[in-house]
């Protein structure tokens, strides 16, 4: 698999998992629980291919006049990948408590010889986005923004509230996001509800697709299948991508609050 090709196929998956993947649903009033972990394995057929994990900071933290928790996400290439096209993708949020909302957002991605990092501060009254990077030219430029606007993990926990099982075949949700430096619309579709086998056990799933802003990687709009289980916790099980280079399979490892598993292993 080129580098290159590799390095577009990982920074589209991640946003995926970002944005759509909703642990948690209806377990607190605030989706944004503490000390929460999810971990995911990415694999091309039989061959690992990387790894995610989406974890939330124990303890709020403070910026401003505002309460904010800090979630994290990163994801790399393992195994035979790791040798010939190593990837480390890293972001960062800080998010009202109250209203999901960034403050402060920060990215790092290792992609090859490929370096890049971002620092974006929200002033949300103002609707600007304050753009810091040493590879940017120039390394720190204002952006206007609506109020309210949202990055990539806002994003996520904006649709994460959604009662996904009630939802009909052919609805759709959208969330707009700031990600380096342009605003993308990403469209979430419902297209019907069928049964998973997975290492948790078989799982009753809402399957659905992501449709993303056009690109060369994706044969057709339906080129990112998810299923999400269909209960209280809407919890991915199983995505697959169909790409021009490849076709690429991710699938649920653990999901953690607090330390303890939500799910058990299958016997």
């Amino acid at each position: 698999m080129p580098n290159s090709q590799f390095q577009k196929t990982t920074f589209f998956i991640f946003i995926n998992l970002l944005i759509f993947f909703s642990p948690s649903h209806g377990q607190e009033s605030s989706s944004l629980i503490g000390q929460e972990q999810l971990k995911y394995r990415i694999h091309l057929g039989f061959i690992n291919a990387a790894q995610a994990t989406i974890k939330s900071s124990a303890q709020t933290i403070q910026m401003g006049n505002k309460s904010t928790r800090k979630i994290e996400i990163e994801g790399k290439t393992i195994g035979i990948l790791d040798v010939l096209s190593p990837v480390v993708d890293y972001w960062s949020s800080y998010l009202d408590i109250q209203s999901r909302i960034p403050l402060k957002t920060e990215m790092k991605k290792k992609e090859g010889r490929y370096r890049k990092e971002e620092t974006v501060v929200y002033d949300q009254e103002k609707g600007i986005a304050k753009i810091s990077s040493p590879q940017n030219t120039p390394t720190e430029k204002n952006m206007a923004i609506s109020k309210g606007m949202l990055d990539i993990i806002g994003g996520y926990y904006f649709l994460r509230d959604k009662n996904l099982a009630d939802m009909k075949p052919g609805q759709k949700l959208s969330a707009k996001v700031l990600m380096d430096g342009s605003i993308y619309e990403i469209w979430f579709v419902v297209k019907g509800f069928e049964k998973v086998e997975s290492k948790f056990g078989s799982k009753n799933c809402i399957r659905t697709s992501l449709v993303l802003p056009k690109n060369n990687l994706f044969e057709d709009k339906d080129a990112i299948r998810l299923w999400i289980s269909q209960d209280k916790n809407q919890i991915p099980f199983k995505m697959e991508v169909s790409l021009k280079i490849g076709f690429l399979t991710i699938d649920l490892e653990e999901y953690l609050i607090q330390g303890k598993p939500i799910y058990a292993l299958a016997p």
